[in-house]
């Protein structure tokens, strides 16, 4: 699971390594480049540190997973084909992962609510305050809001495209009865 970390050839991959090789798989970068773009990715949230990127990159590199090149006196990361492979493999299991900890997140919710049992909060709200949260501006809470709407109506454009393909089977099986 990828909120637990990974492993790969005995050696745990954390969550940080993770999307780490997620965002070198976009593209190679340089240490610092790297660590802005987590910063961004984080930001109102976590404030990732030099001191835990750099190392996570030199394991990672260590770990045959990445790789790094200097051009002009810096030095970029970029993806090994093993680094491909592990992220491609390691993606696989994530739809699964996010039901987990949907309904992990549920049960905080609800905990945090001081409800026991059922809630009688409707899901989409619950989903909604997972982003409202005092020490978020406005501001980022509008930006992962519209990250969550991004991500889920892409996975809902997934759902639509195999309910289409499974209706045309159907249909297609029931014309050749």
């Amino acid at each position: 699971m990828v909120g637990k970390g990974q492993s790969y050839k005995g050696n745990r991959i954390s969550p940080l390594q993770f999307v780490m090789l997620l965002m070198l798989r976009e593209k190679p970068m340089y240490g610092y480049e790297l660590l802005k773009t987590l910063r961004e990715e984080f930001e109102g949230v976590w404030t990732p540190q030099t001191g835990s990127v750099y190392p996570a990159l030199k394991r990672l590199e260590d770990h045959g997973l990445v790789h790094s090149t200097v051009k002009d006196g810096t030095e970029y990361y970029a993806l090994t084909r093993e680094g491909e492979d592990f992220v491609t493999e390691g993606t696989k299991e994530i739809p699964g992962d996010m039901q987990f900890m949907i309904r992990y997140f549920q049960i905080l919710d609800r905990a945090a609510s001081g409800q026991r049992g059922r809630s009688s909060e409707r899901p989409e709200h619950a989903f909604s305050r997972m982003f409202d949260q005092e020490r978020v501006s406005t501001e980022d809470r509008l930006k992962m809001l519209r990250s969550a709407r991004e991500t889920l109506m892409s996975r809902l454009a997934i759902v639509q495209t195999e309910l289409e393909e499974l209706e045309k089977k159907v249909r297609t099986e029931k014309g050749d009865q």
